[in-house]
């Protein structure tokens, strides 16, 4: 289950939508307007349904349909994206919330009201109209350069600023959704049995997470779930992890979804994010601004040429005249 903050290849990412610590992906999916605020959570998946990541009811999203929503976005937002996975997880959450409420509203005909037609193909003329604008300016492949970037980045980097920053190790004994008691304490008395062989002197956190952790993904990884933000972990969580030491091992922990034992490895304090580790986005970033300008000088050459001819005294008169 890693959360680390670094890029990683997408079948790396969509472990973390399950992820244990991130308010994001372990707490309750947001109100959203449309939606009622009392919905059950979607069922789990099935073990047929391995490349299901989100799902509520019979509406589902797969690996392969998340990639695809990806490969769509601009380039900017998809890095964005992929360097945040509680900013995924909500991406995911949203998008299926959009599906079922979609099919709810094609059930009862909303698709065919003519005013939703309408605004529908002015929506759609409006992609049409902007991506055939952006085929007539060819890009420069050699923008922007090093320099160009280097002194973006300088000149925004407060716009990069990253909280508090935790880097954790975790032994993980996950819950069914729905979890009996009894359940709820088998997975206690695991972590509990967890934490005192971790707390042991020369124990290897690494290796017993390898041997216990019930969470796959984290324990082929020796636990280690890279760097969490502090605005990632769930709020009852905080206070703990803010009072531990580094290399300090947790209490047995009762999370939304598991029973955990962690091991803090190192900390960052609040401060900017390194260059290294928004390049990716800030290049994006840039790019699209410069097409946005580009699209803009381009209408208005285009108008200057050859301008609209519109009499707007003429055009009030007869659109107060009754028809």
């Amino acid at each position: 289950m890693p959360i680390h903050q670094a890029r990683r290849p997408l079948n790396r990412m969509f472990p973390v939508l399950g992820a244990i610590l991130l308010l994001g992906l372990a707490g309750p999916t947001m109100a959203q307007p449309g939606a009622a605020p009392s919905s059950p959570p979607p069922p789990a998946p099935s073990q047929g349904d391995s490349d299901v990541v989100a799902q509520r009811g019979d509406t589902k999203l797969t690996v392969g349909d998340v990639r695809d929503l990806l490969d769509h976005l601009d380039g900017a937002t998809r890095a964005q994206l992929q360097s945040n996975p509680a900013a995924m997880a909500t991406f995911v959450r949203d998008r299926l919330l959009k599906l079922v409420l979609l099919a709810e509203a094609k059930s009862k005909g909303f698709d065919q009201l003519q005013d939703v037609v309408v605004r529908a193909n002015e929506a759609r003329d409006g992609v049409i109209v902007s991506s055939y604008v952006n085929s007539l300016i060819p890009a420069d492949p050699n923008f922007p350069n090093q320099a160009e970037i280097t002194a973006t980045y300088d000149a925004n980097k407060a716009k990069f600023m990253l909280p508090k920053q935790y880097h954790f190790a975790q032994i993980a004994f996950p819950l069914p959704q729905n979890a009996t008691q009894a359940q709820d304490d088998e997975a206690k008395k695991h972590a509990q049995e967890a934490r005192a062989l971790a707390i042991k002197p020369k124990a290897d956190f690494a290796e017993l997470a390898r041997k216990l952790s019930q969470e796959k993904n984290s324990a082929q990884n020796g636990g280690d779930l890279g760097w969490v933000r502090e605005d990632q972990l769930q709020p009852s969580l905080r206070g703990m992890v803010a009072a531990m030491n580094e290399n300090g091992v947790s209490e047995a922990i009762r999370t939304q979804t598991a029973w955990v034992v962690l091991k803090l490895l190192g900390t960052r304090p609040p401060g900017p994010a390194p260059l290294s580790e928004v390049q990716e986005q800030l290049i994006q970033a840039m790019r699209q601004t410069r097409a946005q300008q580009a699209s803009q000088n381009f209408i208005a050459d285009m108008l200057r040429k050859e301008p609209i001819q519109l009499n707007e005294i003429d055009l009030a008169r007869k659109l107060a005249a009754p028809h």
